[in-house]
Protein backbone atom coordinates (compact mmCIF):
# COMPACT_ATOMS: atom_id res chain seq x y z
CA UNK A 1 0.00 0.00 0.00
CA UNK A 2 1.06 3.40 -0.37
CA UNK A 3 3.14 4.99 2.19
CA UNK A 4 0.98 7.83 3.38
CA UNK A 5 4.29 9.81 5.28
CA UNK A 6 6.18 9.30 2.25
CA UNK A 7 3.15 11.07 0.00
CA UNK A 8 2.41 13.58 2.22
CA UNK A 9 5.50 14.64 2.69
CA UNK A 10 6.03 15.24 -1.39
CA UNK A 11 2.43 17.13 -1.15
CA UNK A 12 4.58 19.68 1.95
CA UNK A 13 7.33 19.26 0.27
CA UNK A 14 5.96 20.54 -3.57
CA UNK A 15 3.66 22.99 -1.75
CA UNK A 16 6.48 25.02 -0.52
CA UNK A 17 8.36 24.93 -3.59
CA UNK A 18 4.99 26.43 -4.74
CA UNK A 19 5.29 29.35 -1.89
CA UNK A 20 1.27 28.56 -1.03
CA UNK A 21 -0.42 27.85 2.53
CA UNK A 22 -2.43 24.79 3.34
CA UNK A 23 -5.11 27.04 3.02
CA UNK A 24 -4.63 28.06 -0.34
CA UNK A 25 -3.99 24.72 -1.97
CA UNK A 26 -7.32 23.78 -0.65
CA UNK A 27 -9.16 26.52 -2.26
CA UNK A 28 -7.53 25.53 -5.07
CA UNK A 29 -8.64 22.01 -4.87
CA UNK A 30 -12.08 22.70 -3.53
CA UNK A 31 -11.17 20.76 -0.53
CA UNK A 32 -11.36 21.42 3.30
CA UNK A 33 -7.95 23.33 4.71
CA UNK A 34 -8.08 20.14 7.30
CA UNK A 35 -8.20 17.65 4.15
CA UNK A 36 -4.93 19.27 2.77
CA UNK A 37 -3.25 19.16 6.68
CA UNK A 38 -4.03 15.29 7.13
CA UNK A 39 -2.62 14.71 4.11
CA UNK A 40 0.82 16.03 4.94
CA UNK A 41 0.79 14.76 8.37
CA UNK A 42 0.64 11.20 6.98
CA UNK A 43 -3.08 10.58 8.01
CA UNK A 44 -4.38 10.13 4.82
CA UNK A 45 -4.51 10.06 1.20
CA UNK A 46 -5.80 12.34 -1.03
CA UNK A 47 -8.56 11.20 -3.23
CA UNK A 48 -7.91 9.46 -6.56
CA UNK A 49 -10.38 12.49 -8.35
CA UNK A 50 -7.65 14.57 -6.86
CA UNK A 51 -4.48 13.74 -7.85
CA UNK A 52 -4.50 15.12 -11.50
CA UNK A 53 -5.72 19.03 -9.77
CA UNK A 54 -2.43 18.13 -7.50
CA UNK A 55 -0.32 17.21 -10.47
CA UNK A 56 -1.57 20.11 -12.56
CA UNK A 57 -0.99 22.57 -9.37
CA UNK A 58 2.84 21.41 -8.62
CA UNK A 59 4.10 20.82 -12.65
CA UNK A 60 4.95 17.16 -11.91
CA UNK A 61 3.58 14.48 -12.85
CA UNK A 62 1.01 12.06 -10.99
CA UNK A 63 4.19 9.33 -10.13
CA UNK A 64 6.02 12.05 -8.73
CA UNK A 65 3.53 12.90 -6.23
CA UNK A 66 2.92 8.90 -5.46
CA UNK A 67 6.90 8.59 -4.77
CA UNK A 68 6.36 5.82 -7.78
CA UNK A 69 5.00 3.37 -5.85
CA UNK A 70 4.49 0.05 -7.02
CA UNK A 71 1.07 0.74 -7.35
CA UNK A 72 1.42 4.01 -9.27
CA UNK A 73 1.13 2.65 -12.65
CA UNK A 74 -2.17 1.54 -12.13
CA UNK A 75 -3.52 4.52 -10.53
CA UNK A 76 -2.72 6.88 -13.32
CA UNK A 77 -3.75 4.93 -16.04
CA UNK A 78 -6.96 4.99 -14.55
CA UNK A 79 -7.19 8.69 -13.68
CA UNK A 80 -5.67 9.69 -17.42
CA UNK A 81 -7.55 6.97 -19.25
CA UNK A 82 -10.23 6.08 -16.91
CA UNK A 83 -9.75 2.02 -17.49
CA UNK A 84 -7.15 -0.46 -17.93
CA UNK A 85 -7.95 -1.55 -21.42
CA UNK A 86 -4.84 -0.56 -22.74
CA UNK A 87 -3.41 -2.52 -19.86
CA UNK A 88 -2.90 -6.15 -20.75
CA UNK A 89 -2.15 -7.15 -16.96
CA UNK A 90 -0.66 -6.18 -13.62
CA UNK A 91 1.16 -6.98 -11.11
CA UNK A 92 -0.91 -8.48 -7.90
CA UNK A 93 1.35 -6.19 -5.87
CA UNK A 94 0.13 -3.37 -7.75
CA UNK A 95 -3.40 -3.72 -7.04
CA UNK A 96 -2.65 -4.22 -3.50
CA UNK A 97 -0.57 -1.38 -3.34
CA UNK A 98 -3.71 0.67 -5.54
CA UNK A 99 -6.71 -0.67 -3.79
CA UNK A 100 -6.82 1.61 -0.66
CA UNK A 101 -7.31 5.02 -3.18
CA UNK A 102 -9.27 3.41 -6.20
CA UNK A 103 -13.02 2.99 -5.88
CA UNK A 104 -14.47 -0.37 -5.81
CA UNK A 105 -15.70 -0.71 -9.52
CA UNK A 106 -11.76 0.63 -10.31
CA UNK A 107 -10.61 -1.84 -7.81
CA UNK A 108 -12.55 -4.69 -10.42
CA UNK A 109 -11.29 -3.61 -13.23
CA UNK A 110 -7.62 -3.76 -11.97
CA UNK A 111 -8.84 -7.57 -10.34
CA UNK A 112 -9.81 -8.55 -13.74
CA UNK A 113 -6.22 -8.19 -15.20
CA UNK A 114 -4.14 -9.40 -12.35
CA UNK A 115 -1.73 -11.89 -13.15
CA UNK A 116 -1.93 -14.79 -11.40
CA UNK A 117 -4.68 -15.83 -8.80
CA UNK A 118 -4.38 -14.15 -4.96
CA UNK A 119 -2.84 -16.35 -2.46
CA UNK A 120 -4.84 -17.36 0.86
CA UNK A 121 -2.62 -14.30 2.47
CA UNK A 122 -3.55 -11.72 -0.36
CA UNK A 123 -7.28 -12.25 -0.52
CA UNK A 124 -7.96 -10.72 2.88
CA UNK A 125 -5.97 -8.02 2.02
CA UNK A 126 -8.04 -7.42 -0.95
CA UNK A 127 -11.53 -8.27 0.23
CA UNK A 128 -12.27 -4.74 1.74
CA UNK A 129 -11.61 -3.18 -1.58
CA UNK A 130 -13.85 -5.90 -4.20
CA UNK A 131 -17.50 -7.06 -5.18
CA UNK A 132 -19.71 -9.18 -2.80
CA UNK A 133 -19.60 -11.47 -5.59
CA UNK A 134 -15.92 -11.55 -6.33
CA UNK A 135 -14.89 -12.31 -2.84
CA UNK A 136 -17.95 -14.82 -2.68
CA UNK A 137 -16.03 -16.69 -5.33
CA UNK A 138 -12.47 -16.44 -3.58
CA UNK A 139 -14.67 -17.59 -0.60
CA UNK A 140 -15.88 -21.06 -2.92
CA UNK A 141 -12.33 -21.56 -3.87
CA UNK A 142 -10.60 -21.07 -0.59
CA UNK A 143 -13.16 -23.65 0.97
CA UNK A 144 -12.73 -26.69 -1.71
CA UNK A 145 -8.83 -26.24 -1.59
CA UNK A 146 -8.57 -25.75 2.77
CA UNK A 147 -12.13 -25.93 4.00
CA UNK A 148 -13.50 -23.86 6.77
CA UNK A 149 -9.70 -23.11 8.18
CA UNK A 150 -8.95 -21.29 4.71
CA UNK A 151 -12.14 -18.92 5.42
CA UNK A 152 -11.26 -17.67 8.66
CA UNK A 153 -9.17 -14.63 7.63
CA UNK A 154 -11.87 -13.04 5.73
CA UNK A 155 -15.04 -14.30 7.14
CA UNK A 156 -16.47 -10.92 8.04
CA UNK A 157 -16.34 -10.20 4.35
CA UNK A 158 -17.89 -13.39 2.71
CA UNK A 159 -22.36 -13.07 2.84
CA UNK A 160 -24.14 -15.16 4.86
CA UNK A 161 -25.50 -17.10 2.39
CA UNK A 162 -21.48 -18.38 0.84
CA UNK A 163 -20.67 -18.54 4.51
CA UNK A 164 -23.34 -21.26 5.68
CA UNK A 165 -22.98 -22.75 2.42
CA UNK A 166 -19.95 -23.51 3.51
CA UNK A 167 -20.48 -24.76 7.08
CA UNK A 168 -23.01 -27.01 5.80
CA UNK A 169 -20.78 -29.04 3.99
CA UNK A 170 -17.83 -28.61 6.31
CA UNK A 171 -20.32 -30.29 9.06
CA UNK A 172 -20.98 -33.15 7.06
CA UNK A 173 -17.13 -33.54 6.63
CA UNK A 174 -15.27 -32.72 10.30
CA UNK A 175 -18.63 -32.06 12.47
CA UNK A 176 -18.09 -28.85 14.59
CA UNK A 177 -14.51 -29.34 14.88
CA UNK A 178 -13.23 -26.35 13.05
CA UNK A 179 -16.41 -24.18 13.66
CA UNK A 180 -15.22 -21.78 16.31
CA UNK A 181 -13.04 -20.09 13.74
CA UNK A 182 -15.98 -18.60 12.18
CA UNK A 183 -18.66 -18.97 14.53
CA UNK A 184 -19.12 -15.17 14.80
CA UNK A 185 -20.59 -15.44 10.89
CA UNK A 186 -22.76 -18.20 10.98
CA UNK A 187 -26.44 -17.40 10.86
CA UNK A 188 -27.95 -18.26 14.46
CA UNK A 189 -30.29 -20.70 12.76
CA UNK A 190 -27.38 -22.96 11.48
CA UNK A 191 -25.30 -22.68 13.98
CA UNK A 192 -28.15 -24.01 16.43
CA UNK A 193 -29.22 -26.69 14.11
CA UNK A 194 -25.74 -27.74 13.78
CA UNK A 195 -25.61 -27.89 17.49
CA UNK A 196 -28.37 -29.71 18.60
CA UNK A 197 -27.84 -32.48 15.76
CA UNK A 198 -23.94 -33.12 17.34
CA UNK A 199 -25.47 -33.26 20.80
CA UNK A 200 -28.20 -35.85 19.39
CA UNK A 201 -25.32 -37.96 18.28
CA UNK A 202 -22.53 -37.27 19.89
CA UNK A 203 -23.18 -35.69 23.38
CA UNK A 204 -22.92 -32.55 24.49
CA UNK A 205 -18.79 -32.39 24.89
CA UNK A 206 -18.51 -31.07 21.33
CA UNK A 207 -20.43 -28.32 21.64
CA UNK A 208 -17.82 -26.39 24.37
CA UNK A 209 -15.65 -24.80 21.40
CA UNK A 210 -19.12 -23.32 19.90
CA UNK A 211 -21.21 -22.65 23.48
CA UNK A 212 -20.81 -19.38 23.55
CA UNK A 213 -22.48 -18.60 19.87
CA UNK A 214 -25.05 -21.44 20.17
CA UNK A 215 -28.47 -19.34 21.29
CA UNK A 216 -30.52 -19.73 24.47
CA UNK A 217 -33.28 -22.02 23.56
CA UNK A 218 -31.43 -24.37 21.03
CA UNK A 219 -28.44 -25.03 24.31
CA UNK A 220 -31.68 -25.48 26.36
CA UNK A 221 -32.86 -28.20 24.04
CA UNK A 222 -29.15 -29.39 23.96
CA UNK A 223 -28.79 -29.31 28.22
CA UNK A 224 -32.22 -31.37 28.24
CA UNK A 225 -31.20 -34.21 25.38
CA UNK A 226 -27.67 -34.55 27.41
CA UNK A 227 -29.74 -34.66 30.93
CA UNK A 228 -32.09 -37.13 29.52
CA UNK A 229 -29.24 -39.72 28.19
CA UNK A 230 -26.54 -38.98 30.79
CA UNK A 231 -27.73 -37.21 33.89
CA UNK A 232 -26.24 -34.54 34.99
CA UNK A 233 -22.76 -35.67 34.60
CA UNK A 234 -22.21 -34.76 31.04
CA UNK A 235 -23.65 -31.22 31.64
CA UNK A 236 -20.22 -29.95 33.78
CA UNK A 237 -17.87 -28.85 30.90
CA UNK A 238 -20.99 -26.34 29.59
CA UNK A 239 -22.17 -25.30 33.23
CA UNK A 240 -20.41 -21.84 32.47
CA UNK A 241 -22.38 -20.98 29.44
CA UNK A 242 -26.13 -22.07 30.77
CA UNK A 243 -28.94 -19.90 32.43
CA UNK A 244 -28.27 -20.60 36.29
CA UNK A 245 -32.18 -20.78 36.27
CA UNK A 246 -31.96 -24.19 33.96
CA UNK A 247 -28.86 -25.43 35.90
CA UNK A 248 -31.02 -25.53 39.12
CA UNK A 249 -34.00 -26.92 37.77
CA UNK A 250 -32.08 -30.04 36.75
CA UNK A 251 -29.95 -29.79 39.73
CA UNK A 252 -32.87 -29.86 42.16
CA UNK A 253 -34.38 -32.49 39.64
CA UNK A 254 -30.99 -34.77 40.50
CA UNK A 255 -31.36 -34.42 43.57
CA UNK A 256 -34.49 -36.03 44.19
CA UNK A 257 -33.59 -38.46 42.02
CA UNK A 258 -30.56 -39.87 42.72
CA UNK A 259 -29.28 -38.08 46.05
CA UNK A 260 -27.05 -34.91 47.07
CA UNK A 261 -23.54 -36.73 45.60
CA UNK A 262 -25.06 -36.32 41.52
CA UNK A 263 -24.87 -32.84 41.76
CA UNK A 264 -21.54 -32.28 43.06
CA UNK A 265 -19.98 -31.60 39.30
CA UNK A 266 -22.36 -29.03 39.34
CA UNK A 267 -21.86 -27.25 42.87
CA UNK A 268 -20.50 -24.48 41.76
CA UNK A 269 -22.15 -23.14 39.17
CA UNK A 270 -25.46 -23.51 41.27
CA UNK A 271 -27.45 -20.73 43.19
CA UNK A 272 -26.10 -20.95 46.63
CA UNK A 273 -29.39 -20.69 47.91
CA UNK A 274 -30.43 -23.12 46.25
CA UNK A 275 -27.86 -25.55 47.19
CA UNK A 276 -27.98 -24.35 50.76
CA UNK A 277 -31.58 -25.17 50.89
CA UNK A 278 -30.41 -29.13 49.72
CA UNK A 279 -27.58 -29.20 52.14
CA UNK A 280 -30.07 -28.63 54.97
CA UNK A 281 -32.83 -31.48 53.29
CA UNK A 282 -29.73 -33.44 53.03
CA UNK A 283 -28.53 -33.10 56.38
CA UNK A 284 -32.25 -33.33 58.02
CA UNK A 285 -32.14 -36.98 55.82
CA UNK A 286 -28.45 -38.36 56.55
CA UNK A 287 -26.84 -36.22 58.49
CA UNK A 288 -23.51 -34.10 58.09
CA UNK A 289 -21.89 -36.78 56.81
CA UNK A 290 -24.59 -36.82 53.92
CA UNK A 291 -22.95 -33.17 52.33
CA UNK A 292 -19.35 -34.12 52.20
CA UNK A 293 -18.92 -34.15 49.09
CA UNK A 294 -20.35 -30.69 48.57
CA UNK A 295 -19.17 -29.09 51.84
CA UNK A 296 -16.73 -27.11 49.58
CA UNK A 297 -19.17 -25.22 47.95
CA UNK A 298 -21.96 -24.78 50.92
CA UNK A 299 -21.58 -21.19 52.68
CA UNK A 300 -20.30 -22.02 56.28
CA UNK A 301 -21.83 -19.33 58.19
CA UNK A 302 -25.07 -20.84 56.74
CA UNK A 303 -24.51 -24.24 58.28
CA UNK A 304 -23.31 -22.73 61.36
CA UNK A 305 -26.81 -20.98 61.60
CA UNK A 306 -28.73 -23.89 61.22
Amino acid sequence: MFDMNKVGKRIAQLRKEKNITQMALADLLGVSFQAVSNWERGQTMPDISKLPELAKQFDVSIDDILDENKGTRVVTQLVEKGSLESTAWIEKEELIQAAPIITTEQAEMAYQKIDGELTSEEIPILSPYLHQETIDGLAKKEFTKRGIKGLSTFASFISQEVMDECVKEEFTRSRLEHFSIVAPFISQELIDACALEECQLNGIGGLLSIAPFIGEEALDDCIKVEYEKNGLKGLSSIAPFVEEETLNQYVEESYRVNGISSIVSLAPFVDEEILNELALEAISKEGISGITSILPYIDNDFLSKK
